[in-house]
């Protein structure tokens, strides 16, 4: 019902993604071109200067390094990053909202960032960068939200495997806590790939978030059972909703009542609409329809 026009449409993904690879590019003109290499030391994630009061912004900008080089970098770990940012990404920004979507990033990029600095006690002391661990918080969301569909990985980017999300998840969980317990614990880099600790930390906030925002388990199972009083006891709950009637000749009224109905209809479901906001509707599409 909102007037058509050229209005700007923030998309925080996009917005991702172009910064993930023009930050690659630079990355590769400073180390290959210009063979400079301190930008790893002054955006990665280092916990002796953190937990000495210095570089205290690299806990948010240790997400937007890349790993150049090696089998588990440069173009293919771009690329990785990209479609998982994409695909996961967008969903869940499609089902909690941009602004939602960025606070959610956020605290998955802090959340591993504290995991990392939890751990150096342990002889974690290398620096830690990449959008691995935010990406895992998201990835783990979406198993949330979709844990009995199908989807279809291709290991490699040639074995295709199809499985419920919530088993990939499970996967990748148990993937990171070996290479956690055997490997970063001693003090050793895992053969898979660097904050494996950090990767948990952010899968078990969005395991969190998603437990205190929707009270449900994701994977099938009730974690107790649920007391509730007898429905003849139960007082029938009145309709909350005011009741009024909307001058439909109106544009002007017609569109805020429509849009105040939609966004019911987004918070509540359709369910929840009387049956004076549903013949609303019908009118509104009608009118719509003829002109």
């Amino acid at each position: 019902m909102r007037e058509t026009g050229n209005s700007f449409s923030f998309d925080v993904v996009k917005w991702l993604m172009a910064i993930f690879t023009a930050l690659f590019l630079l990355q590769h003109v400073m180390e290959r071109w210009l063979g400079s290499f301190g930008h790893y030391s002054w955006l990665g994630l280092a916990a002796g200067p953190v937990l000495h009061g210095h570089k205290l912004w690299t806990p948010l900008t240790y997400n937007f390094l890349q790993n150049t080089a090696g089998y588990d970098g440069g173009i293919f770990s771009l690329i990785f990053n990209l479609l998982g940012l994409y695909f996961f990404g967008g969903a869940i920004r499609e089902r909690v909202g941009t602004r939602r979507f960025v606070w959610l990033y956020s605290t998955f990029v802090v959340a591993g960032a504290v995991a990392w600095l939890a751990v150096y006690p342990v002889g974690v002391d290398w620096p830690l960068f990449g959008p691995l661990a935010a990406l895992s918080g998201v990835f783990a969301l979406y198993c949330c939200y979709h844990a009995d569909d199908q989807m279809t990985f291709l290991i490699f980017f040639v074995v295709p495997v199809t499985a419920k999300p919530k088993f990939f998840c499970w996967f990748l969980v148990a993937l990171n806590l070996v290479c956690f317990l055997f490997y970063e614990v001693t003090g050793q880099h895992s053969p898979l790939w660097n904050g494996c600790v950090a990767n948990l930390a952010a899968m078990l906030v969005a395991y969190g978030y998603y437990r205190v925002l929707d009270q449900a388990h994701p994977f099938g199972s009730s974690l107790g059972a649920r007391i509730e009083l007898p429905r003849w006891f139960r007082r029938r709950k009145k309709d909350a909703t005011p009741r009024f009637h909307v001058n439909i000749t109106d544009r002007k009224d017609l569109r805020a009542e429509v849009d105040r109905i939609l966004d019911k209809i987004n918070s509540e479901g359709f369910g929840a609409l009387t049956a004076e906001e549903k013949r609303l509707l019908d009118e509104a599409r009608d009118l719509l329809s003829r002109h």
